[in-house]
């Protein structure tokens, strides 16, 4: 049901992910029941405020009294559909930007159908791939995190990353920024690795969150591909997720046509995400604030082309 998709949370809003944007330089400040987080600028007096997909309506005095006392100069709003109200984010000072910093699209499953109903839902594509990778007789092997012996495959989930980075020729994060990453998720996240002959050939990161299981990131070798582990380890992350009785299952980012500019790589695992169906979900477009001349031109050169 698309109403169970939408209006499902985003991780962005957990205090996991607060754990993690302080571990790498942010401060985290709850205002009500929304997480702001502030960067301060290196050797200023000043500041930029992220919100990204936080339920509406928003505290706007609390938001501003924050901006002000961490002498911000932009606020930047990346809405949630739940509670979303334009006119109230016009009204307090907020207009429309392109300045990105999260994903402003997404696809969510409804897991809560059966599994055989489940596998229906999926494209003929889909089907037919996970079927085949079956018959590869891959090992699948899936390590909860909040166990400390199996941070040992750390180091395995990384590098296939960092292998598929390089086939596909884009960047992500340091080993380092990703252990902090997955240490703040660690009671929720699982690796979920696919072996042929005890080798690693694909893996995805799953954490979970209120009724949500995400997909955060993969790897995977050209083997996996052509055993098609990344289909298998997909199908697996469902079961997971209803083994763990979660009825969402978000892909965390597809390519938005709105902003076409925007890391156009993801046209491509969009495409793969979409075999699977669910609901494509649009966020709506960011709002800034800014609060001073700095601010202004702090957000025309971040929407630059």
């Amino acid at each position: 049901m698309k109403n169970t998709t939408q209006n499902a949370m985003d991780a962005r809003q957990t205090p996991e992910w607060g754990r993690y944007l302080q571990s790498i330089g942010w401060q985290r400040i709850m205002a009500s029941r929304t997480q702001v987080m502030v960067r301060k600028f290196p050797f200023l007096d000043i500041s930029l405020i992220k919100i990204q997909h936080a339920f509406g309506p928003f505290p706007f005095k609390q938001i501003d009294a924050i901006a002000r006392h961490k002498k911000s100069l932009v606020v930047l709003i990346e809405p949630h559909i739940v509670g979303f109200d334009a006119t109230e984010l016009k009204s307090h000072g907020f207009f429309q930007s392109k300045m990105l910093l999260a994903f402003t699209a997404t696809i969510k499953i409804d897991l809560a159908k059966s599994r055989e109903k489940l596998f229906k839902s999926l494209s003929e594509n889909a089907r037919r791939n996970i079927k085949k990778a079956q018959k590869e007789k891959l090992r699948v092997k899936i390590y909860h995190m909040k166990d400390k012996k199996n941070w040992e495959h750390f180091d395995e989930f990384y590098d296939l990353l960092k292998n598929l980075t390089k086939m596909k020729k884009f960047y992500v994060p340091s080993r380092d920024e990703y252990h902090k990453k997955m240490t703040a998720f660690k009671n929720t996240s699982y690796l979920v690795f696919a072996y042929e002959n005890e080798q690693p050939i694909a893996v995805v990161w799953y954490v979970h969150f209120g009724n949500v299981i995400a997909y955060f990131q993969t790897g995977i070798t050209r083997r996996g591909y052509e055993t098609f582990a990344n289909y298998l380890l997909v199908w697996e992350g469902f079961l997971l997720g209803k083994r763990l009785k979660k009825t969402v299952f978000d892909f965390e980012a597809i390519y938005d046509e709105r902003f076409p500019k925007n890391v156009p790589k993801h046209i491509g695992y969009s495409e793969f995400k979409k075999r699977f169906h669910g609901d494509v979900i649009l966020y709506p477009q960011p709002w800034v604030k800014t609060y001073n001349i700095l601010g202004a031109i702090l957000h025309r050169l971040s929407t630059l082309s």
